[in-house]
Order: C-alpha cells, then structure tokens, then sequence
C-alpha cells in the first residue's frame, strides 16, 4: 500500500533518482546529485518542505513547495507557497498519487499562511485540474545586431559588473522598482548570487545609486564561428535608463550573430527595432491558485476607483476551507471580504477563480468565452476588481 508523508531527510537518495529520471536523464546520477536546485530539497528550517509517496520503503513520487512572501501582488507583498519538483515514477502515474500530494500540500501552505501558490507547468492542462491557471504575461525578442538602434544613454549614467554581495543588495533594490509595473516575484538572494557567479551581470548606477541591471550569457552558434547572446534581467527604476542598457547590449554584439532578449511584456524593446522582422513571442508559463480566498482578498490592494461589490459562490473541492459564499466589497483601494448567507452573483470553481484574478484574461472576456456564466454587469464588476495584470516569474525553476 501506498503511504503519503513529509519526508525525512534519509528518503533524499531514493527522492534524487525520481527527479533525475524525471528531470535530468541526460546527466549521469551522480552528477545529478551535486546540483544546486537538489541541495533545496527539504529544508523546513527554510521553509521548504517535500512530500512523498512511498511504496515498499521506495519513494515512487514527490511534491516540494516552499513559503515565501518575497512576492508583490497588486501592490502588496503576498504570502505564497512556491511548487516544485513535481515528479511521478512512470508505472505509478495515473493513479491520484500527485492529486492526494496535492491534498497535503495545499493543507500545509494553509497553515504556514500561505494565501496563493504559484507553479511553473510541465503541461497546464494536467495543473488546471487542481485549480491553477495561466499566470503570466512575458516577451522574447529574437534578432540579428543589424535590426537594433544604436543609442546613446544619460551620460551621467555607468555600468560595472557585479562582483561581491553588497552589489547583489543594490541589484535586488532595483528589481523591487520594478512592482510598479505591476505584479511579480522577486528573486531569492541565492539566486542572485548563482548569476554574479556565472559572470556578465551588470549594474547600472547615477549618482552612486544603482538604477538598472542586466544580465549576459553567450552560446555558440550554430553555424559559422560567431555566437548568441541571451540578455536577461532587464530592470530599471526610470525610463530613462533603459537607452543606457541599450547601449551596454549593443557594446556586447560585436561578434554576436543571434540576439536572444527576455523582457518583462511591458518594456518597450520593440520601439528601438529597425525593422519589423525581429521575431517577438508573448510567452508565459507560471500558474497560480488561490489557497485563502479570504486571506488573499485581505492581502492585496485594488484600483481605488473600484466601489461596487460582488457576490461569490466558491466550490474549492481540493481546498475545502475556501467552499462558500463571499460578498466582496471595494473600499478606497482596500478589498473587504464577508462570508454571507445570501444568493449568489456568479457561481466559481476553485479554476475559474484563478482564472478571474490571474490578469491574463479580464472576466468580461472570460465570460465571451463562456469560460465563466454570469450577468456582464457582474463580469464587468469582477473585472473592476481583478483587472488585467501581469504576473512575473522568476528563475528557480
């Protein structure tokens, strides 16, 4: 029989071969053990736990998720709870085991105060029977050197690369400017150091106070002797600094044949194109789900020109404690959230309610959709209340 648990630190080898099937076949084992991303398995005292099933003493699947309320969602910080690491030996899948991980799971986050979590899929479909939805809003840019716009940024603008921690510090001040923008993750302070150790992180600074960053890596080409630059991390507190970046990119492709840049959807890279054969992609992939509908209403801040409430009927099969009747209610850039006894507006599921929030598709076109049933004058309020957004990954996965 199969039992579920928290596991313990001895199940970490029998845990590793799971992931490494799962994830990295391509490594050998023991190279697979080494890796950072594994050395963050299990740490309670870090707020990171894994749970596993076991069958005969062998771990046969494993759920990891960490709390964390290094997050920004409309305009506050939000506690959430990060999955990871989400892996099912192949002849026991099928049978629930990841759903009844779930089921735990979820329960923990609830206790440790978690209101949200948030997922980076595999597959969406297989997470949307859970209750996660589509999350996040990104552009990749690809082009040749030839079809960027040479600029010139401020002059009282320089650019160093980072080298030590306090210059990790600065670079994590300026990622936080970027919550102006809208909703997003703000990296660990471990995973910032992975990329200072890597090289080509650049922080930009007027004054003497860092204004933006940007990251580097260069792979070979495929053909020729020339390489392609992936450019990450753009971040900038003004909008005047990002021509500097631009300038510090352009100074990097010399010898570059493809250019490969991951921005957040709203920077404007396209404006400084030449022409309009640079390929750009609208990507995303992060998930979430609300675990503490109360709690999350409670945590996040609305527009404030939002004032007409809505009643809610919430099903949450996998997070019981959220089944129930809600009135939401506006009040100067604050939501109030009451369990009521009265008929609904809208009836939710536990994945039409992340879809409802989540940003990437207003509830006025959900219901064009027919993804939710509701009058539009609801729909328009709902809207009112969650609108668009845009939700920002980040790079532990």
């Amino acid at each position: 029989m199969v039992e579920l648990r928290e596991a313990r630190e001895e199940d970490r080898e029998s845990v590793t071969r799971v992931l490494w099937r799962a994830f990295e076949a391509s490594e050998s084992f023991e190279n697979t053990q080494k890796l950072d991303w594994l050395k963050n398995w299990h740490q309670p005292q870090k707020r990171d736990w894994a749970y596993i099933a076991v069958d005969n003493g062998k771990v046969v699947s494993n759920l990891c998720f960490f709390v964390s309320d290094n997050n920004v969602i409309r305009s506050n910080p939000v506690m959430f709870g990060g999955v990871w690491a989400v892996a099912t030996e192949p002849q026991y899948r099928r049978r629930g085991l990841v759903k009844d991980l779930f089921a735990i799971s979820f329960e923990r986050m609830h206790n440790e105060g978690a209101v949200l979590s948030i997922l980076d899929p595999f597959y969406r479909p297989f997470y949307e029977q859970f209750g996660y939805a589509l999350a996040e809003k990104r552009a990749k840019h690809v082009f040749s050197r030839q079809q960027l716009k040479y600029v010139k940024g401020p002059a009282d603008i320089t650019s160093y690369e980072a080298m030590d921690i306090d210059d990790i510090e600065r670079a994590r001040k300026v990622e936080r400017s970027m919550a102006r923008f809208g909703s997003r993750f703000f990296m660990f302070e471990r995973n910032w150091k992975e990329l200072m150790k890597q090289g080509n992180l650049h922080i930009l600074e007027r004054d003497s106070e860092p204004v933006g960053t940007v990251s580097f890596a260069f792979q070979k080409a495929t053909s020729g002797h020339a390489f392609d630059l992936q450019v990450r991390l753009t971040r900038y507190t003004t909008d005047d600094v990002f021509p500097s970046i631009l300038e510090l990119v352009y100074n990097y492709v010399p010898n570059v044949q493809t250019i490969t840049w991951w921005t957040d959807a709203e920077v404007p890279l396209r404006h400084f194109f030449l022409d309009h054969n640079a390929e750009t992609y609208q990507i995303g992939s992060m998930m979430m789900r609300v675990i503490d509908l109360e709690g999350y209403c409670k945590s996040i801040r609305i527009p404030e020109q939002t004032h007409e409430e809505v009643t809610i009927e919430l099903n949450d099969s996998q997070c019981p404690w959220n089944s129930d009747v809600y009135t939401l209610t506006p009040m100067n850039g604050i939501l109030a959230v009451e369990r009521v006894n009265k008929s609904p507006d809208i009836v939710l599921s536990e994945f039409q309610l992340s879809e409802v929030i989540s940003g990437v598709s207003p509830a006025t076109q959900l219901r064009a959709f027919k993804e939710i049933e509701c009058k539009r004058e609801i729909a328009s309020r709902l809207e009112a209340i969650f609108p668009a957004d845009t939700f920002v990954s980040y790079l532990r996965f």
